[in-house]
């Protein structure tokens, strides 16, 4: 709290006031090294310890990892401030709050126009093409247009008495015509001999080892394997960072490029917990020096994510810490093993002269497969065919299927996205995310990301009178400026100039339509207010048959109907975050899990369920 930072701000001024009486001082940031820690080190020395950073006395720890080794050799080759991160982190901090501070603002004012009663907005450098990223997707969503189309498949067996059966597709795939697909189908024959294999061929597929972690990796494979959300994830990874038992994790690199002497020693030491995966690389490393199969990003800052082998603090941590470091252990040995190696087999069968295609995939060798466990391709296996040999034909099958709209982004896939167009850092994606959930701009939606309306408001709002806002590419530029900044190829002050230019042009243009815009905004917002009171509908309402809905009053949690203001009729609901799961046995409203004194009960929130009549008739005769 504010107490704690003047306290520990005064103690480092104390400090510094002393060590400058002395002869040779040094003053040493020790921050986490990357552009966020190199401006924490940096502002500290600047303004609490009165000190030029850039002056020769004031020195650079470079390091990965918070082992003894890693800080020991560190401290021993301190190198000079970098100005090129220090400057790039001084010129992000100052654009981040430019561009929020006004854009939030005029956002927030444009709206007061209209409702006369603030309502808090928010809209970023990176914030706003994101949301325009999603909300793109929900239009692609909306505007695709489903269609029909058939599919052909033969069920086939080597003989009548064979149980092994396999599936073989025609090799049109998707028949958009009934009549061509009837016509396919009647066609076909079935029973003994129906089918004569034409060819079959076999190659086989090497699968390189994946390489090591990156962050954004990470997230992704996280949330896919383990169902951990990115933010979270990040937050597991630096605990276990702090402790010493794995590398930096806000890294963009995913190349291993220590001596390889340095992951033998780790892998050794962790060959307590993974004896048969360490083994595994130890004897390759007999035959053949093992290397890293490393991936193509680079961070000159930090290699990619890897364990330190000393684990010795995993057991105080929870088990999602424990999952998260089994991912990361496992990804980390898996790059130094063996390619595996996959059989592909492709049969071409031909029915009265009707082609269908049967495909077979097994593992021939396991190779980094074997220690990599969350990785495990499908066996499908086809019995041994002939070119010339006839086959038993169980049935042909027609099957109707829809074309499908494109899937939404889930808050994994939406940081690989970002990551993908270069919008924002590989530290700040999944806050950036996190903040759109908190303005109400988006929510989940089977484990999606779904855009409300007001967050599409928000964005068919800018799009029609300030897109800059929301221009991927504006904010794209700015992005590769910090890193000319951080390579010494521009200045902050150029950098800042332009920003303000552009901030200034857009703030102009802002103020010029902010009537308009607000408008625009309040129809959005009266839209989502719509659609809340007909989401998590817990039951009709006896008086006018509209969605009793949960709602937040003044006085709490309640139940109210969608039809408002025409129907006022409301229901108590229980204090406190109310969770809607399954439905009422006795009258079918959505049941309601509360808390109530630390025990979570199951309350219906129909006041005409039967249930609750047999219990006041329960409770009469027991006063009776």
């Amino acid at each position: 709290n504010a107490d704690y930072t003047k306290d520990y701000i005064k103690t480092i001024e104390n400090l510094s006031k002393i060590l400058k009486k002395e002869k040779n001082n040094i003053f040493i940031n020790s921050c986490d090294y990357d552009i966020e820690g190199e401006i924490i080190g940096f502002n500290a020395i600047k303004f609490a310890c009165n000190v030029d950073p850039f002056k020769e006395n004031v020195k650079r720890m470079k390091f990965s990892t918070l082992t003894k080794s890693a800080i020991l050799n560190a401290y021993k080759n301190l190198e000079p401030t970098n100005k090129g991160m220090a400057y790039a982190g001084m010129t992000r901090h100052i654009l981040d709050w430019f561009w929020g501070i006004n854009l939030s603002k005029a956002l927030s004012s444009s709206l007061y126009k209209i409702l006369r009663k603030f309502q808090a907005m928010s809209i970023g450098r990176v914030q706003g093409p994101t949301l325009k990223i999603l909300t793109d997707k929900e239009r692609e969503i909306k505007n695709f247009i489903s269609r029909k189309y058939w599919e052909i498949s033969m069920l086939c067996k080597k003989n009548e008495i064979s149980k092994e059966k396999f599936l073989a597709q025609h090799k049109e795939g998707k028949i958009f015509d009934i009549e061509t697909a009837t016509k396919i189908k009647e066609k076909c024959k079935s029973g003994k001999d129906a089918a004569i294999v034409e060819d079959v061929k076999k190659r086989k597929n090497k699968i390189s080892p994946p390489p090591a972690f990156d962050l954004t990796e990470l997230q992704t494979e996280a949330y896919a394997k383990l169902k951990t959300d990115p933010r979270r994830t990040l937050e597991l990874s630096q605990d276990l960072y702090t402790s010493g038992i794995i590398s930096y994790p806000r890294t963009a690199s995913n190349q291993l490029t220590d001596p390889i002497g340095y992951y033998l020693d780790i892998i050794m030491n962790l060959s307590g917990n993974y004896n048969e995966e360490c083994k595994i690389l130890l004897e390759k490393n007999k035959k053949q020096k093992i290397s890293p199969n490393n991936g193509k990003k680079v961070d000159p800052a930090h290699p990619a994510i890897h364990p330190t082998g000393e684990d010795k603090e995993l057991g105080k941590f929870s088990a999602e810490h424990k999952n998260l470091y089994d991912l990361i252990v496992r990804r980390f040995l898996a790059t130094f093993g063996d390619d595996a190696i996959r059989e592909i087999v492709t049969a071409t069968l031909n029915n009265n002269s009707e082609i269908f295609i049967a495909k077979g995939s097994t593992t021939l060798e396991e190779g980094w497969l074997k220690i990599y466990k969350y990785t495990k391709p499908e066996e499908e296996e086809l019995p041994e065919l002939k070119k010339g040999e006839k086959l038993f034909v169980e049935s042909v099958n027609m099957d109707e299927k829809e074309t499908q709209p494109p899937k939404r982004y889930n808050v994994s896939s939406i940081i690989a996205e970002l990551e993908r167009k270069n919008l924002g850092t590989k530290a700040t994606r999944a806050n950036i995310v996190d903040t759109l959930f908190k303005r109400n701009y988006v929510k989940t939606k089977d484990k999606a990301i779904e855009v409300t309306p007001f967050g599409i408001a928000v964005v068919d709002t800018l799009e029609k009178h300030c897109s800059d806002i929301i221009d991927e590419n504006l904010t794209r530029k700015f992005e590769e400026d910090m890193e000319n900044i951080q390579n010494l190829k521009t200045t902050s002050d150029n950098v800042i100039d332009e920003a303000k230019k552009t901030l200034t042009e857009i703030s102009n243009k802002f103020k010029k339509e902010e009537f308009a815009i607000g408008k625009a905004l309040l129809s959005g917002m009266k839209a989502e207010e719509y659609n809340k009171r007909n989401e998590e509908i817990l039951f009709k309402c006896p008086k006018c048959e509209g969605n009793m809905t949960v709602r937040k009053g003044p006085y709490g949690n309640f139940a109210g109907c969608s039809n408002y203001p025409k129907c006022n009729n409301t229901v108590k609901l229980p204090a406190g975050m109310l969770i809607i799961k399954g439905k009422c046995t006795h009258c079918e409203a959505a049941k309601i899990i509360a808390t109530i004194n630390k025990k979570k009960i199951a309350i219906c929130p129909n006041p005409l369920c039967p249930s609750k009549n047999r219990d006041n008739k329960t409770n009469n005769n027991n006063s009776k």
